[in-house]
């Protein structure tokens, strides 16, 4: 009857008692229906009837008011008709007083639960609620507000109580909260169970002098009360309720639900909600139309649920009396998203990068909704503090989730991203934090259409860090420890075009590109001319394809056409001492040579184009001074001496360039002499002295004479 939003006319309500104690006596004892169609009308008293078995009572009309009154005793006679008939506003005024005791059991309930949120949310309402404008203090301690609330329960209670004569309550000492509740109406020493209560007024008439009324309990399905006490007392017990009546509330979910697996959840309603407390049996519906009881309870107008169902869609839905009521919306749960494929994409995989302040990333791979919390934290440097990423959390699935994160405050290098779950679980995968992209300096490089290979060299930083080059319309080869492409164009581009660079930096996913990087330009220029000015003989003989060692070579070179770029910088075996622009194709170069013998001075006057050689490189002795002796040095054979620098070279003497004799000693003293032997005679008088240097087959001639 409790939960019932209505009796209609017609209507059939049925009593079924409970198990009588052991040893109780429960023949006499009658029960009676007592309605009220509408407030201020005549009560009408349903046939009283044995409570010892199951009863029917019809209603003759819909009925506003209800009330059970149960005699252990019987009523001895007509005298409950006669009290009725003496007070017809009595029913009213108990129903009034039964409406209240809802909040008073939902207060009893959240004590015995010890729920400090739903306790309080019991007294607000009762003190909004309360007869003569009566307000708790929320300052007072519980007990007092408690008290309070009681007192301002009915009206009826500030005046005088038309059932209860000397209303005595007091607080119980032993009992707790909720017990001390209850005895404001049952009496003292009385228990409240943590299920859900109905509290009603102790009674005793003042219609019947040796039958006194008392409060009842209910409490699993049966009416308790205080046992009475005295002799020649008839007890009876008086329950009533007033019935809501009204029609099933349209109700409708704020906004649809969408919870993890295992997780709480809560559903806020629109249209109705008043009338949330009056619907029964909550129930999940998914789309096959099976339910699944709800595991929660209304809270403040909402439905707080403590266990969802399995994960799936599912509607909601509640009873009204007899008639279902469906809330429109859905509540989708989910299972928990498997997170091995996560990771950001590649854009922002490459735009992390420290220092560059906010930047927006995007992770994708799994269903993001149920993420609480990104950071990032070092792999590499144990002191460095984690970093929190910002993000707006998703209502529904979020298959790519977008977060900023403060750059300045990461360090480069490797970090783990670590997202937290509703529930508190943890993954994490690991991420680069980039440095500074590479840089190409002083763009475009120039190149030839009608050369195979091209080398360019390549001036910027962090270059290293490419791994392979691509250039528009050919291919390119990189030579990472000289810093060189090696370009190759394929045919057909057109002449003076502009080309495209692009870079593969290692640990980036997508690639960095230069647009007109090369410029493209007709067949390369052809060395046309060569005149090299005249050197130094000096003491030892230097041929035209040779150079000197550290000596300066000068030289004039006439092209086929301009160069197209800067002057020539690049020279193989020595270093550019001055290129001057002598005419529109014609250059004026010094050069120093500067390597081991055996190198080849060559200038390249393009990029991979034409080259102008100088000379192989050689280191000629310088010969001071040459006497022979008197000293016999074998058969045919008279020791000699050099004089000079860098004798050390010499590895044979001789008369002429085709045979020689081996030198068997070396240089000696601070100014150098050696001692050569040397074939006696010698051909021809004033005849010069050919020395061979070592490793050379041919003999030079010197300007040492006999």
């Amino acid at each position: 009857m409790e939960t019932l939003n209505g009796l209609k006319k017609d209507d059939m309500v049925s009593y079924v008692p409970s198990d009588p104690l052991p040893g109780e006596d429960q023949s006499k004892a009658e029960v009676v229906l007592l309605l009220a169609p509408q407030e201020g009308q005549a009560v009408i008293a349903l046939g009283r009837k044995p409570a010892l078995g199951r009863q029917q009572w019809k209603m003759p009309a819909d009925v506003a008011v209800v009330a059970v009154a149960y005699g252990p005793n019987g009523w001895g006679g007509g005298r409950l008709e006669t009290m009725l008939r003496r007070d017809p506003e009595m029913l009213t005024q108990l129903a009034a007083y039964g409406a209240r005791t809802t909040q008073v059991e939902e207060l009893v309930d959240a004590m015995a639960r010890r729920d400090p949120q739903n306790m309080e949310a019991a007294l607000r309402g009762l003190a909004t609620g309360g007869a003569g404008g009566a307000r708790l203090d929320r300052n007072a301690t519980v007990d007092q507000q408690t008290l309070t609330m009681l007192r301002t329960l009915n009206p009826a209670l500030a005046t005088y109580d038309p059932l209860s004569a000397e209303p005595k309550v007091r607080w119980q000492q032993s009992a707790g909260l909720a017990a001390a509740v209850a005895g404001l109406f049952l009496g003292n020493t009385v228990a409240v169970a943590a299920t859900s209560a109905t509290l009603f007024l102790n009674l005793r008439t003042v219609a019947f002098p040796r039958t006194e009324f008392r409060s009842a309990l209910r409490r699993e399905g049966a009416l308790c009360g205080k046992p009475g006490a005295g002799s020649g007392v008839r007890f009876a017990y008086l329950w009533a309720r007033r019935l809501p009546s009204g029609t099933a509330p349209a109700l409708a979910m704020a906004e649809a639900g969408h919870w993890a697996e295992g997780m709480p959840g809560m559903v806020a309603f629109t249209g109705g909600a008043e009338a949330l407390g009056q619907v029964q049996r909550w129930r999940w519906v998914d789309a096959a139309g099976g339910t699944v009881p709800v595991v929660g309870a209304l809270r403040e107008g909402a439905l707080v649920v403590t266990k969802p169902p399995s994960p799936g869609t599912y509607s909601l839905a509640g009873d009204w009396d007899w008639a279902p009521v469906h809330v429109a919306g859905a509540v989708t749960v989910y299972a928990w998203p498997e997170w091995a494929a996560m990771g950001l994409d590649a854009a922002s995989a490459d735009a992390l990068q420290a220092g560059k302040g906010r930047v927006r990333l995007r992770l994708k791979g799994a269903d993001f909704q149920f993420v609480t919390r990104v950071a990032f934290d070092s792999m590499t440097d144990r002191l460095a503090e984690a970093v929190v990423a910002r993000f707006v959390a998703g209502k529904g699935p979020v298959r790519e989730l977008e977060m900023e994160v403060d750059t300045d405050r990461l360090r480069a290098g490797a970090h783990r991203i670590l997202l937290t779950r509703t529930d508190g679980a943890k993954h994490s995968f690991a991420a680069m934090v980039h440095g500074e992209w590479p840089t190409l300096s002083s763009p475009p490089l120039v190149i030839r259409e009608n050369v195979q290979a091209q080398r360019l060299r390549l001036n910027g930083e962090r270059l290293g860090e490419i791994e392979r080059w691509e250039i528009e319309g050919g291919t390119a080869e990189w030579v990472r420890e000289r810093q060189e492409l090696v370009v190759r164009l394929r045919p057909g581009g057109a002449t003076g075009a502009e080309r495209s660079l692009t870079a593969w930096v290692g640990g980036r996913h997508l690639p960095l590109r230069w647009a007109k990087a090369v410029r493209v330009l007709p067949a390369a220029v052809s060395v046309v001319a060569v005149q090299r000015a005249a050197r130094e003989i000096g003491s030892v003989e230097l041929t035209d394809a040779e150079v000197d060692a550290g000596e300066l070579v000068s030289v004039a070179v006439r092209l086929s056409g301009p160069l197209a770029g800067d002057a020539p910088r690049t020279v193989r075996c020595g270093t550019m001492e001055r290129a001057e622009q002598t005419g529109p194709a014609e250059w004026f170069l010094v050069v120093r040579p500067e390597a081991k013998p055996g190198c080849v001075v060559a200038v390249e006057l393009e990029p991979a184009g034409a080259e102008v050689a100088i000379g192989t490189v050689i280191r000629r002795p310088e010969l001071n001074g040459f006497v022979m002796t008197e000293e016999s040095a074998g058969a045919g054979r008279f020791w000699g001496e050099l004089s000079g620098k860098y004798l050390e070279r010499i590895e044979r003497v001789g008369w002429d360039g085709k045979e020689g004799v081996a030198v068997a000693e070396l240089p000696t003293g601070g100014g150098q002499k050696l001692r050569i032997a040397v074939p006696w005679p010698a051909p021809t008088p004033h005849a010069p002295l050919y020395i061979w240097l070592r490793g050379e087959a041919n003999g030079r001639r010197t300007r040492a004479k006999l």
